[in-house]
């Protein structure tokens, strides 16, 4: 097999860690070409060990999934409810003939 040289890359950017892996296609020039696999992280928490301990850092944006949908479902509700109020009181709105209809309808 070919010995081939990689490039790992890291970068901080908007609040996530982009991983990157390269590999070095020309020793010379030191041209690199993008194998990947290429992902993000996003940082929920850090803790003081391997899965477990203090909490040395914790994302303030972070939204659980579940939480995430649970905004979802009211925010829908809202609207609902705001549609549902406005048709009520299309519904509520009364039409009042005027006094020379009423006067027809009394003499028959």
């Amino acid at each position: 097999k070919p010995f081939y040289d990689h490039v790992l890359g890291f970068t901080y950017l908007d609040g996530r860690i982009w991983f990157r892996n390269f590999q070095i296609t020309d020793q010379t020039e030191g041209s690199l070409v993008e194998v990947g696999p290429r992902f993000c992280l996003w940082l929920i928490k850090i803790f003081s060990g391997s899965f477990s301990g203090n909490v040395i850092y914790e994302n303030p944006n972070y939204k659980s999934p579940n939480q995430y949908r649970t905004e979802l479902k009211i925010a829908a509700s809202h609207r609902y409810k705001a549609k549902a109020e406005k048709n009520a009181k299309k519904a509520a709105v009364e039409i009042v003939p005027k006094e020379d209809e009423f006067e027809r309808f009394s003499t028959l």
